[in-house]
């Protein structure tokens, strides 16, 4: 009876995340339709081409998630290490000059056939996250002593960090070492290990902040927008206008006259502000409820599983997930300084959608292991 009402739990999670990946899915594409319509019209003539591309980009999304749950996760331990040395080799390629695509003075990508852009950073935290789960399951023994642990950790979670910030990329190379910090916690590092982090902190904080004479301005844009609100300033208060504007119920779907050349590229990072500004209060509580449901299903596998490395795996998946859509609606807020980082299903963009896709079929092949054990 145990055994049976323990199957009937498993395949009820596995359904549960389809289910909330679905919605997520679809609720981005038309958000992204509603959003770069006017925008896609100015560029390209006519108003689907940016949905069009959404939706392959959905396609392959749920083709990495079937792909990935036939995928055994000891053959990607495994593999961990040929991974993280292919991902760093193709980080460092991006600092050799013509090689890589700029936008917007950062080089992020290669250039793909198809007019396909390819963001290694995006996989990178995918890769880290399964090498740093193995990796730690075999120097288990070894976390509790400060040089074989968490300064072993911190060296090698610069190189890959440091990689993405020359870019430059910092919310990216930030992540990286978040999910470094929860791995290390998880896998019984001892916290008082922890306090090296401090000067290193004060010390990543003057030279890749302070600086840099752009993020500082943009931090300090981000507390106090109306020191320039037509430059450093004007992203977020456009922001704050959508969605103060939206109210309750919004101005209705389609309508909104944000998304008209006030916010640039409403269809990235901060399409939050469009939903809110055309659903409202509803639109993003909606949304909201929605990643509280994901959150609340990646737990339960995380609890599910049994095996060490397992469950540094999906803990580290459901930290990387989660931290990018606290991160991103936080920024739209305004609590924290602009990042670039997408809205997990819902924002504009081919590798964040397909790194996510990786994400949960890691995830739902967790559930088919705990199924088959």
């Amino acid at each position: 009876m145990a055994k049976n009402s323990q199957e009937a739990t498993d395949n009820h999670v596995g359904i549960q995340l389809w289910v909330v990946v679905l919605f997520l899915l679809a609720f981005g594409l038309v958000a992204v339709h509603s959003a770069s319509s006017a925008y896609s019209i100015k560029k390209t003539g006519h108003s689907l081409y940016y949905v069009t591309r959404q939706f392959l980009y959905v396609l392959g999304c749920l083709g990495m998630i079937f792909v990935i749950e036939r995928v055994p996760t000891d053959f990607l331990f495994r593999k961990s290490r040929l991974m993280i040395v292919s991902i760093l080799v193709l980080l460092a390629g991006l600092l050799i000059p013509g090689v890589g695509v700029v936008y917007n003075q950062a080089c992020r990508w290669y250039q793909l056939p198809g007019g396909i852009h390819f963001q290694p950073a995006e996989f990178a935290k995918i890769v880290w996250i399964i090498y740093l789960s193995d990796s730690l399951y075999r120097r288990r023994e070894k976390l509790a002593q400060f040089k074989e642990g968490v300064l072993f950790y911190i060296g090698l979670t610069s190189v890959v960090g440091f990689l993405i910030v020359k870019e430059p990329d910092f919310g990216n190379a930030f992540l990286v070492g978040f999910i470094t910090v929860v791995l290390l916690l998880a896998a019984g590092a001892p916290l008082r290990h922890f306090l090296v982090f401090l000067p290193l902190a004060v010390l990543v904080f003057y030279f890749f902040i302070y600086n840099v004479e752009y993020r500082w301005i943009r931090i300090k844009a981000t507390y106090n927008p109306w020191t320039n609100p037509l430059k450093e300033g004007y992203h977020l208060l456009q922001a704050w206008t959508g969605i103060g504007s939206g109210g309750i119920t919004g101005q209705g779907l389609g309508m909104g006259i944000q998304k008209l050349y006030y916010i640039p590229e409403p269809f990235t990072d901060f399409i939050v502000a469009i939903i809110g500004h055309e659903l409202g209060f509803v639109g993003i509580l909606v949304l909201v409820l929605a990643y509280f449901s994901l959150l609340i299903t990646m737990k339960k596998i995380t609890l599910m599983v049994k095996e060490f490395r397992k469950r540094l795996l999906a803990l580290g998946m459901t930290a990387l997930i989660m931290a990018q859509v606290v991160g991103n609606m936080a920024v739209v807020m305004g609590i924290l300084p602009t990042k670039g980082l997408p809205l997990p299903f819902i924002s504009y963009g081919g590798s964040s959608l397909i790194a996510t896709g990786i994400a949960i079929g890691i995830m739902m092949r967790l559930v088919r292991e705990v199924k088959e054990a």
